[in-house]
């Protein structure tokens, strides 16, 4: 096992092998969260459409008609004056139009926001694509163990055979036993059985490589060695698709606290209203009559029961949350790089025996 450590890591990759890095890259191009990562984009970018047109005027038909029971009459002074009296039935065509004018940046903050919660709906789906690293790891390294042991496999093959050729010719020869013979003859059978075994355990691992890169493999396919120098960084943490998703959900929550400030603010718009009536404005004159009425107004909600202050400091809490799972993120991925560490250098400790091994069979 030491032997085949050493085969291993000192393999050399051919030109027309498969990387560790090609694989990574045919996984993600091919997972099918890159049409999830399209729609958020797609979604985004109607949000965004949607706030923009809050600068455009509103237009509003409406129609009504009505009968009631009373209506306003007038009594003078003057027997000889008979004031109009007004019909109890109305009716009233108009087209109203508002225009917002100032919002005090609140559709400006919300477009902010939208742009942001789509890249972190984005980056989450980069975090969880980001694990099929892993299974591209578990699938690549098996077929890389099983390719580098059917070597191995081969090199036993061919020592047992040399082996046994020779040991045959001094049977013949007399100068050695039969049983000798048979001896190898039966490890060179085993040998066989655990080429049987090897291959198709690689066929095998390697369908399972080919549905995550959702191609098929030729059993020819050589996988090279990666470097495993760069792995082990602990500066490359920080490449890590979590740390970005930890900063937009950081970044998420500010917005939505300068957001929710400006919606307690004052909103101003214009309004005009065009109608066809009667009786129109002129309450005594019983013909349809155009009129139209245009102003400016503002709103403002100058009392919220303090629930604009609750609705902060919920969301500094939530800040507080995301710095939390973002340290014992890091705490985790510091742990499992020490493990990992420590392997390696186990594992180096083991090759160097191999080198001392193979001198020795030399």
């Amino acid at each position: 096992m030491n032997v085949f450590c050493f085969i291993l890591f000192a393999v050399l990759p051919a030109p027309d092998t498969l990387t560790l890095e090609q694989c990574y890259e045919e996984a993600l191009r091919t997972h099918p969260y890159q049409e999830q990562i399209r729609t958020y984009e797609n979604i985004a970018g109607l949000k965004i459409r949607n706030l923009n047109a809050r600068y455009y005027p509103e237009l509003l038909l409406s129609a009504q008609g009505s009968y009631q029971s009373q209506v306003m009459e007038l009594s003078l002074p003057f027997p000889e004056f008979f004031p109009p009296k007004p019909k109890k039935n109305s009716y009233q065509a108009s087209l109203l139009v508002n225009q917002l004018i100032y919002d005090f940046g609140q559709t400006s903050k919300q477009k902010s926001l939208e742009k942001t919660l789509k890249e972190y709906d984005v980056q989450s789906s980069h975090t969880e694509m980001y694990k099929v690293r892993q299974s591209v790891n578990d699938g690549y390294f098996s077929v890389l163990i099983l390719q580098e042991k059917e070597k191995s496999l081969k090199l036993l093959e061919e020592d047992i055979t040399a082996k046994f050729n020779s040991v045959k010719t001094k049977v013949e020869n007399g100068t050695a036993l039969p049983g000798s013979q048979d001896i190898l003859e039966a490890e060179m059978i085993k040998i066989r059985q655990m080429m049987v075994e090897n291959r198709i355990l690689k066929k095998s691992s390697l369908r399972v490589l080919g549905e995550l890169l959702n191609r098929s493999f030729d059993e020819s396919v050589r996988l090279s060695v990666p470097n495993a120098d760069a792995q082990t960084e602990k500066n490359t943490h920080r490449k890590r698709p979590e740390y970005g998703f930890f900063d937009l959900s950081r970044s998420r929550l500010i917005q939505t606290i300068a957001l929710n400030n400006t919606k307690y603010l004052p909103r101003i718009s214009g309004f005009g209203q065009l109608s066809y009536a009667r009786p129109g404005l002129n309450y005594f004159n019983d013909k349809f009559q155009e009129y139209y009425i245009v102003g400016v107004k503002a709103s403002w909600n100058v009392w919220n029961w303090n629930t604009n202050h609750r609705e902060q400091d919920i969301l500094r809490h939530q800040q507080k949350l995301v710095n939390a799972q973002e340290k014992y993120f890091t705490q985790s991925l510091n742990i499992s790089l020490t493990r990992f560490e420590g392997e390696i250098e186990k594992l180096e400790e083991l090759i160097k025996m191999d080198h001392e091994i193979i001198a020795l069979r030399k």
